[in-house]
């Protein structure tokens, strides 16, 4: 059975979970523009709209976490739900987790098969889990650090591509702003609160990793709140861009738009060609925001059963994983097809799940406390 000791020897600070929530939110949309179907030329102010998602699903899990602060969410649930509904609602939370993972493993898979088309699909998939494994063994604190030196160098290159771009792009290409009003812009949203800001659902489960003597504090909520904000920000940067750069027809018809807009930088005979660098922006957020995801995974299959740690798992889940998603998803249309009918799927592990856990865990303890106070008991 785990200690709360043992699960406490990994730590992280509140600046490397900002960090890995950055990294969450990165991944494969850098290059996508989800939502830019229904919104057209407004899909940056989609965006911003989708945003409150994020905020959303981390407060939700924050309220049950903080009242049992040495406890993840796997163990919250089996501790106030019983191990028979508490356990299928792990279950469900398995699953969303594990359908990430091989839409975040896809990703690589379908985009190196377009840029490779002769390099066979797998190699991608093997030479993405054998690291991600090995990181896992590692452990979150390792992770962690390497964030600290990878992630804003990662940032660094990313503001200055869209920086390099700006002489290519017409801003008279975002006017007239909501000409169709706000119909367009809401249904644009609603691929973007999954893709990418609902999927900000690992972070929320690192609580009992950060530091124990600021937990009940609002430090873990600051932290996040402050990467949401800032990667709506630079999300958006490359919504507008990719609207500036091609009229309303062409966008919609450009499967990487931002990848796309980024080929167009070209000084001189010096610079072109850049669209490399956005690349190592992809896949190395990618990579982070998979192996979060992974470890979550392998933390559920550990607390539910109470044995071993995470790293335990960390083999068998990743053969799971590669065997299961060219299955799962056989063709590239079918990660776009999922994104609205995977959000709407996963709506109550979002907040009625936590917020009824949340409210289980308040009246248990009233009533927990009202007893203790009775001398008539």
């Amino acid at each position: 059975m785990n200690s709360t000791e043992d699960q406490n020897k990994e730590i992280i600070s509140f600046r490397q979970l900002f960090l890995l929530t950055l990294a969450q939110l990165g991944g494969a949309a850098i290059i996508y523009l989800p939502g830019v179907a229904e919104a057209g030329r407004d899909v940056w102010i989609s965006n911003i709209v989708a945003s409150i998602v994020g905020y959303i699903v981390v407060y939700s899990h924050y309220l049950p976490l903080s009242l049992c602060p040495n406890c993840s969410m796997t163990e919250t649930l089996n501790k106030y739900w019983g191990r028979f509904l508490g356990g299928f609602v792990n279950l469900y939370y398995f699953f969303f987790f594990f359908i990430l993972c091989c839409l975040i493993i896809s990703d690589v898979f379908y985009f190196g098969k377009i840029t490779m088309p002769e390099t066979p699909g797998y190699i991608f998939i093997i030479f993405f889990l054998i690291p991600a494994v090995y990181a896992i063994k590692l452990g979150l604190e390792t992770i962690a650090r390497l964030l600290e030196f990878l992630l804003p160098l990662l940032i660094v290159i990313y503001c200055t591509l869209f920086l390099l771009v700006m002489p290519k792009l017409d801003f008279g290409n975002l006017m007239p702003v909501l000409s169709e009003g706000m119909k367009p812009v809401l249904a644009g949203a609603i691929p973007n609160m999954n893709f990418p800001y609902a999927q900000i659902l690992p972070v929320a489960f690192f609580y009992r990793y950060t530091r124990s003597e600021s937990r009940g504090s609002r430090k873990f909520l600051k932290s996040i709140f402050a990467a949401i904000f800032m990667a709506t920000v630079l999300l958006s940067l490359r919504s507008m861009a990719s609207v500036a750069a091609f009229d309303e027809a062409t966008l919609i018809t450009l499967t990487y738009p931002p990848f796309s807009t980024i080929r167009l930088i070209e000084i001189g005979d010096i610079l072109e060609r850049l669209d490399a660098l956005l690349l190592a922006v992809f896949y190395g957020t990618t990579f982070i925001k998979f192996i979060l995801t992974y470890y979550v995974i392998c933390e559920i299959i550990s607390d539910y059963f109470q044995t071993g740690r995470p790293k335990d798992f960390s083999i068998p889940v990743a053969v799971m994983i590669g065997i299961s998603m060219p299955f799962l998803i056989p063709r590239f249309d079918i990660i776009l097809k999922t994104v609205v009918p995977y959000f709407f799927s996963s709506i109550p592990l979002f907040f009625p799940i936590p917020l009824l856990i949340f409210i289980t865990i308040k009246i248990k303890n009233k009533g927990k406390n009202n007893t203790q106070g009775d001398p008539m008991v």
